[in-house]
């Protein structure tokens, strides 16, 4: 995992604002949140012109950012994709074992269809496991889960969330899809190094993982 002298002085500033979280947990977050903008930029160079509208209107812009652009952009308190962390209807463990769709829930069409998303699966879900375990009410927030995911989750063992990550790579999709005017700021303002502009679009997305967080719990 990245440490703190491979930040720069705008990611620290970013990171340190989220106090309720360890220094450790954050720039593992931004590790994470750098490796799921590299599979984005994958998807979009792979896909091109006829990708999905989500990757056409923001796909140049990942695939633009330089090295410094994008751990900017990763530096943010949240986690950058989702994987169903919000839908516990797809979640049950049936018969002690392992995780799988719970029907009559629909299938989750795969947006990722490259080599790296399997390895990016991996990550995201052993990074969730292990900040469940640990920060479970940041946890709500930084993935958007759901409560029942997330102690459903914390139960797993490592064998359990790398099977959980192998079924299930095709949960993974960036997250605010239909909030692409949110992605544009915020890689825009990455690439401009616009801080402040940066500042925005990330508290922004705070806000509505906060909102969702609450929601989820007050309506279980």
């Amino acid at each position: 995992m990245l440490r703190a002298e491979a930040f720069s002085a705008l990611e620290i500033r970013a990171l340190s604002r989220a106090c309720w979280l360890r220094r450790e947990t954050l720039e593992n977050l931004a590790d994470v949140n750098h490796r799921c903008l590299g599979l984005f930029a994958e998807q979009a160079l792979a896909l091109g012109p006829h990708g999905q509208p989500a990757l056409r209107q923001v796909g140049e812009l990942w695939r633009a950012l330089d090295e410094r652009s994008r751990r900017q952009a990763a530096a943010c308190p949240y986690l950058l994709v989702d994987a169903c962390f919000g839908e516990p209807q797809r979640w049950r463990w049936p018969s002690g074992s392992r995780i799988a769709d719970e029907s009559p829930a629909p299938s989750v069409p795969s947006f990722f269809t490259v080599p790296q998303t399997a390895a990016v699966a991996r990550t995201v879900f052993v990074y969730a496991w292990s900040l469940v375990g640990k920060h479970a009410d940041g946890a709500r927030v930084i993935l958007g889960i759901h409560p029942q995911c997330a102690s459903l989750l914390s139960t797993c063992t490592v064998p359990q969330v790398h099977e959980l990550a192998e079924r299930h790579a095709g949960w993974l999709r960036p997250r605010w899809l239909k909030r692409m005017r949110l992605w544009r700021q915020m890689l825009v303002a990455a690439a401009e190094d616009d801080v402040a502009a940066l500042e925005r679009a990330r508290m922004q997305g705070l806000q509505m993982l906060a909102a969702e967080a609450w929601d989820a719990a007050h309506h279980r």
